[in-house]
């Protein structure tokens, strides 16, 4: 497995005391290409091979909230790839304790083709598996719900990412916009159906759940970009 200590910033803060979930999505995504980094797929040779690594969806589980004031120790490690997928376990661990554990379901975009390929023999092959054990590492996309839309928006600059897409960390930050401050939530599933990109107008959607908030954007027309659910689950 790769290991990579993180050290928190001043932005990762949602309060004094813990880190924001969002905060610890961007470490899951930034340790994982730190890691094709290592097998040699770094974002240049990516480019040149003209692939690309699309989200489906992620799922997360805190066994407790992130504090703040000490490092992160984040596992990772690719649990299957085959065919167009490819399935990525996470632990993150703080003082030595597990806190958070994570499953990222991707598929590869073949650009040469314009449209999702085949993982190559040689990528696969420069990857290292593990077997994750936990049934939690097996990932499934959430229940879909109908949801009232509470505002619009617009996807800005600040929010893309070198696709020139929605970036998967921001669209999950704009869903976690829809909670109320003081949530906290054990379990997140974040399902990835349509890229949205810079300029489109969503709209925001939630409803509540039986433990928690379902949250999504989607088109003017109702065409469904991304969605989520947010609940606390003892």
């Amino acid at each position: 497995m790769f290991e990579y200590t993180y050290n928190m910033r001043y932005g990762d803060l949602k309060d004094f005391d813990t880190i924001k979930p969002s905060a610890v999505l961007d470490v899951i995504q930034d340790v994982a290409i730190r890691n094709s980094d290592q097998c040699g797929y770094t974002m240049d040779k990516m480019r040149e091979i003209n692939m690309a690594w699309m989200l489906q969806g992620i799922k997360v589980h805190f066994d407790e909230p992130v504090r703040s004031g000490s490092p992160l120790t984040v596992h990772t490690a690719v649990r299957n790839m085959k065919g167009i997928t490819s399935e990525r376990g996470t632990i993150i661990y703080q003082n030595e304790k597990p806190v958070v554990k994570a499953v990222a379901n991707w598929f590869l975009f073949d650009g040469n083709k314009g449209r999702p390929g085949r993982i190559p023999a040689d990528m696969a092959e420069s990857y290292t598996m593990h077997n994750f054990e936990d049934e939690f590492f097996a990932y499934s996309k959430p229940a879909l719900q109908d949801a009232e839309v509470i505002y619009q928006l617009r996807v800005s600059n600040k929010d893309i990412d070198t696709n020139i897409h929605l970036n998967n960390q921001k669209s999950a930050e704009m869903l976690m916009d829809a909670l109320p401050f003081d949530f906290f939530f054990t379990d997140m599933n974040v399902y990835y159906k349509k890229a949205a990109v810079l300029g489109d107008i969503l709209e925001l959607c939630s409803c509540k759940t039986e433990n928690g908030y379902y949250v999504c954007l989607q088109t003017p027309e109702k065409e469904l970009c991304v969605a989520g659910i947010f609940e606390f689950n003892k």
